[in-house]
């Protein structure tokens, strides 16, 4: 029997690599290729779409893994983008959105952008992604993108409790993704840390104690909790690290039809109120937003080159 067969209009599919996903952490990715697909399978697009030079639909590819799970991140990115798109149909006709046949993650994903497997991705800006791609300059987070929190093990409370100040953390030892723009972040503010490429692998080598804490976007790190309760982590309940950082919609350079198109979309959503509704429906986003008010967090700057970050 074949578990990775997708079913039109059947969610066992989608149960079953769900549950995988939750007893094997590792393939993480992998699974959320193949529940991708499951979906594209089931309501992919018509046949017809983008075929022919008078074709009034286009295909978009876009990394739109796991777009259904609400605690996920391309849930909100994937909305957002319907958004801009869906506003523009009169100037650039219709659409569908579909995940490419391959799953991308991080650099391999700015390569296949770049390559043309891909046409659309959202990532936190740096000079070299502005320089090899062309974003849309509209921040898709708000506020929210200029905040960390930490992952720590539970019970380590007391490791941090003492921690006031950007010289006391570095005596702690962070891990981070060695591809994300963060990990520079952390090397020019003294930030000892382990540099791992992967993502998943993170959370278990903070819970085998391979390093004190991973930090995460203030957005994220409630649902990535929850993604991983047998790893017995907690939130760290005082710190707030704070630098420049703006995530954007990126299109390839040459790409001016969907770059102009993303941004009238955004545009236009930011008018009619959508995006903001959008944003203030994200239930993560919403209690970000409250530790953001609270009066029992300590914000840390940190330094980074502002002409890098800005919009």
């Amino acid at each position: 029997m074949n578990v990775f067969k997708c079913v039109k209009n059947n969610s066992d599919s989608k149960t079953m690599l769900g549950r995988l996903r939750l007893a094997w952490p590792w393939m993480s990715g992998f699974v959320a290729w193949l529940l991708t697909l499951c979906g594209a399978a089931a309501a992919g697009c018509d046949s017809t779409c983008g075929q022919g030079d008078s074709a009034e639909c286009v295909v978009i590819t876009a990394p739109i893994y796991h777009a259904a799970e609400p605690t996920d991140d391309a849930y909100y990115f994937t909305r957002l983008l319907k958004l801009a798109l869906d506003a523009t149909t009169d100037e650039y006709g219709d659409y569908c959105l579909e995940p490419p046949a391959v799953y991308f993650a991080d650099d391999r994903l700015k390569a296949s952008l770049q390559q043309g497997q891909v046409d659309v991705i959202w990532l936190v800006t740096d000079q070299t992604s502005e320089r090899q791609m062309r974003a849309i300059h509209v921040p898709l987070l708000g506020e929210l993108n200029h905040y960390r929190m930490l992952l720590i093990r539970r019970g380590d409370d007391s490791k941090f409790a003492a921690v006031q100040t950007l010289e006391d953390l570095q005596g702690l030892t962070g891990g981070m993704n060695a591809q994300w723009v963060d990990a520079s972040i952390m090397a020019d503010n003294g930030l000892p840390y382990v540099a791992v490429t992967g993502y998943g692998k993170l959370f278990r080598m903070l819970a085998a104690g391979r390093f004190d804490y991973f930090s995460r976007g203030i957005h994220q790190i409630t649902s990535e909790l929850y993604f991983y309760p047998e790893l017995d982590l907690a939130i760290e309940p005082h710190i707030l690290l704070k630098y420049p950082s703006y995530t954007y919609f990126f299109v390839r350079r040459g790409d001016q039809p969907l770059a102009e198109r993303l941004a009238l979309g955004l545009r236009r959503a930011q008018q009619t109120g959508q995006f903001a509704a959008l944003y203030q429906s994200i239930p993560r986003f919403q209690w970000a937003e409250q530790q953001l008010n609270s009066e029992h967090r300590k914000v840390i700057e940190l330094e980074r080159d502002w002409a890098e970050a800005a919009p």
